[in-house]
């Protein structure tokens, strides 16, 4: 652990003129006031189930309980103003805005450790340069200050790469209880890390001989990786809720199947007169009454209770039926090749979003997320519902995300240009990795989830992030030789 700060020493000014960008953009933007989207209100609720039902019956059928948990926990126990005076910097947020920079210092700390270690040469320019760009031109900002547990996915991969490349005891304990803590705070991120984990042990041999990684620790970063499955399962088990990570994901896949065409095509393939499920499941008639109109989002079969959710068995009914029809869809060699085109189709789709705003509109006073910041954290709720950027429609979402993805294009196609003329396969493979990772998470909120900017943008934003490292660190090894051969 000693070993770890010591590191960070020798970033510290990187680190504090990072941390800096990363909080004056959004204090500019928003006034110093929280981002909040519909999805906000969830996670406030569970707050208040919590504490008027118990653990238990606070766990949601549709998300992790650990981000709910997490916001209680910050209102009751902790705040982190002295330790980011300690960097420099002194601000008095709201109670809510000063939990939320619990991930952000975890994020800061996690980027430049990577970037110390990957990048030895002066190592600090190098990380105060990358993070610059993360910072003031990638939808970074957005996501720490919303109250949503997206600021978390990024996490996974920084900690991971820490546990990855870490000599010391100390700094291999501190990224695998980073992980696991931002592994338990969405769904998503418990197939991320598993996704991420497998395929870098797959890639061992060659990334132990260029990143310096070794077989053992990317065995441990594996079974890390199943240990926020087996606490999700077992907090799920013990609530009463079955063997299972969460009590709704069969709405989802079945949200997904309409989506896909897959449940079409399935309706088709099996007529209601010669389905065997219509005898155990007469509910499914419904599917078939309504098969030519199906919702062509996910989005819109989970959230719209009519005409087929609850019909259909409802949240809490429809588990069998749902489950009974995907497995059907796997033993149908048609359909299985549907599911492999649907699958790559919604990949491809997520993996180039890179967009901030999805969900950031003004939001009604009398809807949940008032309600439970009024009850919880009544100084947030008369900053956003009194004055923020976001209440008041004065943000231009267009204008960012257009220098979104221009920066990221531009410092894609020159970090692939500068590799091709002065290859360097250490840098190479850091930059597949860092892409490898955002395309398992866009893999996993496509097919799982949902196809939407937000999702990916959480991750997107460390491919333009490692993208400036290797340019600059590119560009110093140019400089210092062209030093050495002019003496």
């Amino acid at each position: 652990m000693i070993a770890f700060f010591h590191r960070l020493v020798n970033t510290e000014n990187g680190l504090r003129i990072a941390a800096l960008l990363l909080f004056l953009p959004m204090f500019f933007i928003t006034q110093g006031s929280i981002l909040c989207t519909t999805d906000t209100g969830a996670y406030l609720q569970t707050i208040s189930n919590i504490e008027t039902q118990g653990l238990a019956a606070a766990i949601p059928m549709d998300r992790s309980v650990f981000y709910g948990l997490f916001l209680w926990a910050g209102k009751h126990y902790f705040g982190i103003g002295p330790l980011l005076s300690q960097m420099g910097i002194a601000i008095h947020p709201p109670f809510l805005f000063e939990i939320l920079l619990v991930p952000c210092v975890l994020l800061l700390l996690g980027a430049v450790y990577l970037l110390e270690s990957a990048f030895t040469q002066q190592a600090a320019w190098i990380a105060a340069i990358a993070m610059s760009v993360a910072t003031l031109l990638t939808p970074l900002p957005w996501f720490v200050f919303q109250v949503m547990p997206d600021v978390f996915t990024p996490l996974l991969f920084l900690y991971a790469m820490m546990f990855l490349k870490a000599t010391s005891r100390g700094a291999k304990v501190l990224s695998t209880f980073v992980l696991l803590f931002a592994a338990l705070m969405h769904h998503s991120h418990l197939p991320l890390l598993t996704a991420f984990a497998a395929g870098i042990h797959l890639l061992k041999k060659p990334l132990r001989n260029q990143l310096d990684l070794t077989a053992k620790n990317t065995l441990r970063l594996l079974a890390i990786s199943l240990i926020p499955w087996i606490i999700t399962i077992a907090l799920n088990a013990w609530a009463g809720n079955g063997i299972t990570p969460s009590k709704g994901s069969h709405v989802f896949l079945m949200g997904k199947l309409c989506e896909n065409g897959i449940l079409k095509a399935y309706l088709d393939e099996n007529p209601i007169a010669t389905n065997p499920l219509a005898k155990s499941h007469p509910e499914i008639a419904t599917f078939y009454q309504h098969k030519d109109d199906l919702p062509k989002h996910a989005w819109d079969f989970v959230w719209n209770d009519q005409p087929l959710l609850g019909p259909t068995g409802g949240w809490h009914h429809s588990k069998d039926l749902y489950l009974s029809i995907y497995a059907a869809t796997l033993t149908s060699p048609k359909l299985v090749i549907k599911h492999i085109e649907a699958a790559v189709k919604a990949t491809f789709q997520q993996v180039f979003l890179n967009h901030a705003g999805d969900g950031l509109e003004p939001l009604s006073k009398e809807g949940a997320v008032a309600t439970e910041l009024k009850k919880h954290f009544p100084g947030d709720y008369q900053g956003f519902f009194g004055h923020s950027a976001q209440q008041q429609s004065r943000i231009n979402f267009g204008t960012f995300n257009q220098v979104y993805d221009i920066v990221a294009a531009i410092l894609i196609l020159t970090c692939l240009l500068l590799l091709y003329k002065f290859s360097n396969p250490q840098y190479a493979w850091l930059l597949g990795v860092t892409l490898f990772f955002v395309l398992c998470n866009a893999f996993v909120t496509a097919n799982l989830a949902n196809v939407l900017s937000r999702l990916n943008a959480r991750t997107f934003w460390l491919i333009p992030l490692m993208c400036a490292a290797v340019i600059t660190a590119i560009l110093l090894e140019l400089r210092d030789g062209n030093r050495q051969s002019t003496r």
